[in-house]
Parts: C-alpha cells; structure tokens; sequence
C-alpha cells in the first residue's frame, strides 16, 4: 500500500468514536495520491473516497480534485492537491454513511514507512527525523 503524500509524516492520529484516522504533512499545491487501487464512489467539495475491496479511503482537504466519481484509480494514481499543510486520511468499512466511523481491525500502513512527529515538534519535508519521533516500517 502506498502512502497519500510524497515523504508521508503524520503528525497527528485520531482515535475517537467521532474521529479516525490520520493527519499527513503536506505543502499547499502538493500531490495527494491513491493508497490502493479502486474505484472513486465520492467525490465533494474537498473530499475524495476510493473503495478498494470493501475498504473506504477518505481523503480531506484537497483543492480541485482530478478525479470523478465511478472512475477507476491505480495506486499512487494523483487524486488532487493538498489545500493546507496536511491532508486528512482515513480508512473505513465499506459503505461509508455520514455519521458512521466503522475502522477496519487492522492498520493497512504497516508497509508503508512514515514518520511520527513527537508532540511540539515541526514536520518539515525532507527533514531529518526530530528528537522523539518514531519511524514505523
């Protein structure tokens, strides 16, 4: 699986009944791509979401997305920009309904190496890692 971003560095998780998922770094006009192939069942606004075999990949915050809904994405395939400095990433259970926050039961990144940014530290790009911070591979 591959990650949303170019040099992916989460620095901030969520785990809550009302909120899940992950917060990428990411420069205003940067790339946000597809984690897995699948195919495009939303499309609004800022929001992107892939199903890619009964999992949902919501993508937030992004400018002017290049995809349409009912379309068919490969991985990595570009999906928008980013609109801020991070982009919003969560997985869920297929189908996704407003107000229903059902997580898989397994984290699909462990393949994929990001950085954890330690609380209080900055995430610059291309950075090295800041004092505290865990690398997952």
């Amino acid at each position: 699986m591959a990650a949303p971003v170019h040099k992916p560095v989460v620095v901030r998780e969520f785990e809550s009944a009302e909120h899940s998922g992950r917060d990428y770094h990411t420069l205003p006009g940067g790339t946000v791509r597809a984690t897995l192939a699948g195919v495009v069942v939303h499309v609004d606004g800022d929001q992107v979401v892939v199903e890619s075999n009964a999992i949902w990949h919501l993508y937030r915050r992004l400018s002017e997305p290049t995809v349409s809904q009912g379309e068919t994405v490969e991985t990595g395939e570009p999906l928008g920009s980013a609109v801020e400095s991070h982009l919003h990433y969560e997985e869920r259970v297929a189908p996704y309904q407003d107000g229903d926050h059902r997580k898989p039961q397994f984290d699909l990144h462990t393949n994929a190496r990001m950085r954890v940014v330690a609380p209080g530290e900055s995430a610059v790009e291309g950075a090295a890692e800041p004092p505290g911070a865990t690398v997952t591979t």
